[in-house]
């Protein structure tokens, strides 16, 4: 305790030493604590379901489609013939149409989901109250059941404990409340409503083997079995479906990942690129205060000495500095953590909003405990270098036989140590700034990437139908029509369409194809497409230019066993028509269950667009080609409603769209409401924050490694006044003076640099995974980086340097 009542004292006696080193080891230990806390909650935390690394989620893929959806008799032969799991369940993201029976408010969209009987018990989940589903409830023509989030319970029933055997309005059907499953259960992500698939059982475009339904299944590993075995299990089923049913099933195999790596894995790099960033600025917090406490330790020499000489051991030396810098690092984390909590809600609004555990990121006990250990490791770092140079028993001694001159220069040994430590700043500073441009161009070009559409003034909102109370074709055209005549008439619009597939709009829709005439292709080399439905003012209101051909438009009608038109883009012009003219070509038209479907007549062709963020592993990366079928023509009850408006801002439109909506449907809710901008603004969010985030870390390492270079400057020029006022008394001009100075000082940077760029060429495969349209060592990324810093680090430099010119020779010469 005298030891720490005694480091107090020092501390509060110096406060300008005090307050600039908590402020550096602040910065440092609060990046760490705000980073480690977004990586505990994303990447750490267990799922909040019994054993969950025995959940793995099951995907299929094929020789288009790394991971694609699953096609249910896969999964009913997968759920019978494998040994590895304790059962598998199917489930399916949806958005319904919701509306308590008897409400008089307006109807809402919410997320839920599709399920099979099985799915609550393999992420041994119970409800907070009333029931699970049974398998009776999971059959064609059961009685319609749903169960309901806690979340939802609250908001819409008030915790109402009468809330079971409730009657909702569920896209037209009227379900009745059977369980409320508690706010631990997240998945399928943003799930607010559960249904059993029950009818889609008997549905055709559910039962066909070579349809793929947006489904997934998650499945729970019997115990001491590995994913590996069970992957093997599953694939061994898959090459025998491959046998049976070769049309459908050649080269289609299983994908399986644990539950919380499909959630999170794509952002496992990017967070520990980030983490590692932060430990960087930690390092040159560190190695700043360092300096700081090696230049007061030299002040304190004498001091130390006398203690020494009175028979205080070297660890008691030792051990009151390190007390200090303890203490220090104590006070840094407090006010770190401050900073960090600050920080949080910033980084959650830069996170991915589609992955929830983002949202989640809080200060909890093991961010506590590791912001803890993080000041205890800085607080050593901070002291233990200054502390062992200055209680060795020859520099002791030393300093009590010295002159006690008041320009020392404090010995070649310690001005190396000095110097070590800024160049180690240097240098990180470097290799900080050189990712942090790495990443900033990375996002810039992604950015850039032609979209071939124009988003600007574009309003998007989602739209479904139900099935229920729309059942044939004919009806939906028909609403969908009306609302776009509608809407047509508001103010300010200028052009409005609907689409199924459209750009940023987190859905994707694939499909084989064949040209009409041409040879068979053999199972499972069939080429595919993203298939978009849209309707004739699409590409006007997109501003996708038709390079070929026409726009769908009155020529295109409704009618069974009627030849359909479609649009092409040019890649698939380019690469299955190259040298002639597509349009009137044909292509079988495999979107219907109808075997004697005529062919589908080419009209036009356009330029591809971009739909996804580029350089992400998504189906953007697969560069499929795209086909438009026409919405006169292929009724669809899911579809997004695209207007463009002449200026402002289009969100203003959303009332009055609803308006019109339910004019004339009073029961039809809208969904999802965002402009283009926003949407392809959310596709770059992961981007966005390790641009960010590197960005702000970067600045933060080159401002620590100015000011820390400044002080040794400072520091050398106060040692060393006794030096500079000699050289001037014989004769040394002031510009001399300067030049030896500043000499100093760029050596220092220039040794820093070197060494900074042989780390950034080895931290860029780190990086590499992460850029898109930028090369690990871009010249100009590094260039801007090493410009940067050499600018900021000769402003440190220049500024001791001119206080040195100031010298007076004769009063440097009076102390003596």
């Amino acid at each position: 305790m005298s030891s720490l009542r005694f480091a107090l004292r020092q501390l509060v006696r110096q406060p300008a030493f005090t307050v600039i080193s908590i402020m550096a080891l602040a910065l440092g230990i609060g990046a760490n604590t705000a980073i480690f806390s977004v990586i505990n909650a994303v990447l750490l935390r267990p799922l909040p379901y019994p054993e969950p690394d025995q959940l793995v989620l099951i995907r299929e893929t094929s020789s288009t489609l790394p991971s694609g959806s699953v096609s249910y008799p896969n999964y009913l032969d997968w759920r019978e013939g494998q040994r590895t799991f304790t059962d598998l369940a199917l489930t399916r993201r949806e958005s319904f149409n919701f509306s308590p029976v008897g409400s008089t408010g307006s109807p809402d969209r919410i997320g839920g989901a599709r399920i099979t009987f099985n799915f609550l018990s393999i992420m041994k989940v119970k409800p907070l109250m009333g029931r699970d589903l049974t398998e009776a409830d999971d059959v064609p023509g059961a009685a319609p059941v749903m169960l309901i989030s806690e979340r939802l319970w609250k908001t819409k029933f008030g915790s109402s404990p009468k809330v079971l055997e409730q009657k909702v309005m569920l896209d037209g059907v009227a379900r009745e409340i059977i369980g409320v499953l508690p706010d631990a259960l997240r998945f399928p992500r943003m799930t607010e409503v559960w249904t059993p698939l029950a009818d889609l059982r008997k549905d055709e475009g559910v039962i066909a083997r070579g349809n793929h339904p947006g489904f997934s299944s998650v499945g729970r590993l019997k115990p001491g079995v590995s994913l590996t075995q069970a992957k093997a299990d599953l694939n061994t089923i898959a090459v025998e479906l491959e046998r049976r049913y070769p049309d459908s099933n050649t080269t289609r195999r299983v994908q399986s990942e644990l539950l919380l790596e499909s959630a999170v894995g794509d952002y496992r790099h990017s967070l520990y690129l980030l983490l590692g960033s932060v430990v960087c600025v930690l390092l040159i917090a560190c190695a700043n205060v360092a300096n700081l406490q090696l230049a007061r330790a030299i002040a304190r020499s004498k001091e130390l000495a006398i203690r020494a000489a009175l028979g205080a051991s070297r660890w008691q030396l030792m051990r009151q500095m390190l007390t200090e810098s303890l203490l220090l690092a104590l006070m840094g984390a407090l006010a770190g953590l401050l900073l960090a909590i600050w920080s949080l809600d910033a980084i959650v609004a830069l996170s991915p909003a589609r992955v929830p555990r983002f949202q989640e990121t809080r200060i909890d006990i093991w961010v506590l405990f590791f912001t803890g250990l993080v000041a205890i490791g800085a607080g050593i770092l901070v002291g233990i270098w200054p502390a062992w140079r200055i209680s060795r028993s020859a520099a002791l001694t030393a300093v009590l036989h010295e002159a006690g001159a008041r320009g020392g220069s404090g010995g070649a040994a310690r001005h190396r140590a000095r110097s070590v430590l800024v160049i180690t700043q240097v240098a990180l500073a470097v290799v900080l700034l050189a990712g942090a441009g790495l990443t900033m161009k990375s996002f810039w070009r992604a950015q850039q990437e032609p979209l071939n559409f124009n988003p600007t003034n574009l309003l998007t909102v989602g739209m479904a139908l139900p099935k229920a109370r729309y059942p044939e074709d004919e009806k939906q055209i028909a609403f969908y029509q009306q609302l776009l005549d509608r809407i047509r008439t508001l103010p300010n619009v200028e052009a409005a369409a609907i689409g199924t597939n459209i750009p940023f709009d987190e859905n994707e829709w694939d499909s084989d194809f064949h040209i009409t005439g041409t040879p068979e292709i053999p199972p499972g080399q069939e080429p595919s497409a993203e298939m978009n439905v849209v309707s004739p003012d699409y590409f006007r209101v997109m501003g996708i230019p038709i390079i070929r051909g026409r726009a769908f438009g009155p020529e295109e009608v409704f009618g069974k066993g009627r030849s359909r038109s479609i649009i092409i883009d040019e890649t698939l012009a380019h690469k299955y028509f190259p040298g002639t003219d597509p349009i009137g070509r044909q292509i079988d038209d495999n979107q219907t269950f109808d075997k004697n479907q005529p062919a589908a007549t080419i009209v036009g062709l356009v330029a591809r667009t971009r739909n996804e963020s580029p350089g992400e592993d998504n189906v953007e990366a697969l560069k499929f080609n795209q086909i438009y079928y026409s919405a006169s023509q292929y009724a669809s009850t899911d579809n997004m409603l695209i207007v463009r408006v002449k200026s402002g801002d289009p969100l203003a439109l959303a009332g009055s769209i609803r308006r019109e909506a339910q004019i004339l449907d009073p029961d039809q809710p809208l969904g999802k409401v965002a402009t283009m901008e926003q949407n392809i603004g959310s596709s770059l969010a992961a981007r966005r924050l390790t641009m960010t985030l590197l960005g702000c870390f970067a600045t933060l390492a080159l401002l620590l490694a100015s000011l820390g270079l400044y002080g040794v400057m400072a520091l050398s020029v106060t040692q060393r006044t006794r030096e500079l006022g000699i050289r001037m008394a014989l004769g040394a001009a002031r510009a001399d003076v300067f030049r030896l100075v500043l000499g100093h000082g760029v050596t220092l940077v220039s040794i820093g640099v070197v060494a900074g760029l042989l780390g950034a060429v080895a931290a860029s495969r780190a990086v590499s995974s992460l850029l898109y349209g930028v090369g690990a060592l871009d010249l100009s990324a590094l260039s801007i980086a090493i410009i940067a810093l050499v600018a900021v680090a000769l402003i440190a430099c220049f500024l001791p340097a001119r206080r040195a010119t100031l010298v007076n020779p004769i009063e440097a010469l009076r102390t003596e």
